[in-house]
């Protein structure tokens, strides 16, 4: 019995060293958020992984959409400024994206308003508490965020979006003048840890298991390494090795 729990002991040592030996994903997890919009005669920045105008695409004409707020002069793409700051995302806490900059000419209002994410929407992330801030003037704040049904692989919250009558259509949730300055979008992001928090689950649930298993197992001089796999290193094979080692000396002696 004693030689059991001493084995069962040095096997939950080898778990947890070999786990620790691999990096949570996790924990490096950096997500990206920018800030959307389309004035009424549709100058744009259009969300980050928009195939035609999204982030890293460049037209025939050399522009780089994704980098400004871009109009049009009759057929030719022009661009109508625009200082973007975005934001990454490395775990919860509040963060804002915004332009400035910008010229929406004669424009008296918005079509689209949106926070464009790569955090994908099966990844266990919230947004809450989305604040519209306008030339300085918070405007609105949706309690949770409102995404986008169009967006069927990412997180995208949507404030304003005239054709969509869930956010009011034309009329829109909340009144405002046409933004001359700045256009602000502040949001709170709760879940980043989940992923972790279910890996460090899967690890107590697998020492718990080793040491059931061992200590139903009869009482045995051999012992077995485990072969490295994936990202766990040399290091912490060898400590589990030692571990393992030094448990089965010590059931000898006692026996």
């Amino acid at each position: 019995m004693k030689t059991s729990k001493l084995l069962s002991i040095a096997a939950a040592a080898a778990v947890a060293a070999s786990v620790a030996a691999v990096p949570s994903s996790a924990e490096e997890t950096v997500y990206n958020a920018y800030i959307g919009v389309q004035s009424a005669s549709f100058s744009f920045r259009n969300a980050w992984n928009e195939p035609s105008y999204g982030k890293g695409v460049t037209g025939d004409d050399g522009m780089v959409y994704f980098d400004q707020i871009t109009g049009w002069d009759g057929p030719t793409a022009i661009s109508k400024g625009g200082v973007f700051t975005d934001a990454q995302i490395t775990g919860d806490g509040t963060y804002s994206v915004s332009v400035t900059d910008f010229d929406f000419g004669e424009d008296e209002s918005l079509n689209l308003l949106f926070v464009s994410t790569d955090i994908p929407l099966d990844a266990g992330v919230s947004i809450t508490d989305v604040k519209v801030i306008l030339d300085g003037n918070a405007k609105y704040t949706f309690d949770e965020a409102f995404l986008s049904p169009d967006e069927l692989e990412y997180v995208q919250p949507m404030m304003i979006n005239i054709w969509n009558s869930d956010l009011g259509g034309e009329d829109g949730l909340f009144g405002y003048t046409m933004p001359q300055d700045s256009i602000e979008i502040q949001f709170t992001v709760s879940g980043m840890g989940a992923a972790s928090d279910a890996a460090d689950d899967s690890v107590e649930e697998a020492i718990d298991s080793d040491i059931e298993t061992t200590e139903d197992a009869p009482a045995s001089d051999e012992t077995t390494t485990p072969a490295a796999t994936g990202n766990a290193s040399a290091a912490a094979i060898a400590a589990v090795m030692a571990a393992a080692g030094a448990a089965a000396v010590l059931s000898k002696k006692r026996n």
